[in-house]
């Protein structure tokens, strides 16, 4: 949970990210968007650089994700979501890394 909430008060303060998860999610999956840039193209960036995360929902499989249309979002913010899921061997460490890394992607590729 504070790994979480330390993360997500970092990452409401980036311009261009908007977070999808309620404010009463599980602690160990956070949903957010990167507006502008598609996530499977960021998801691509992340990995190359270590890091690991999924787009959309859980339930998506590959393709639009229904929980999310059904929370009323637009079809682009939709198709810029990315999942993070943490473990118990996430650390807060990690958190500037993450960070700096979804800074750089949106820099680079966001429209």
């Amino acid at each position: 949970t504070a790994l979480r909430e330390h993360l997500l008060y970092q990452i409401q303060a980036m311009p261009f990210v908007c977070i999808n998860s309620p404010a009463d999610a599980t602690p160990y999956i956070l949903n957010f968007s990167a507006l502008g840039v598609r996530s499977e193209i960021m998801l691509h960036f992340l990995e190359e650089k270590g890091i690991y995360v999924s787009s959309g929902s859980a339930c998506a499989k590959g393709g639009a994700s229904h929980v999310l249309a059904s929370m009323g979002m637009d079809h682009q913010r939709a198709d810029s979501a990315i999942r993070l899921s943490f473990g118990r061997y996430n650390t807060l460490e990690e958190v500037p890394v993450f960070l700096q890394a979804l800074q750089e992607g949106l820099n680079r590729f966001r429209k």
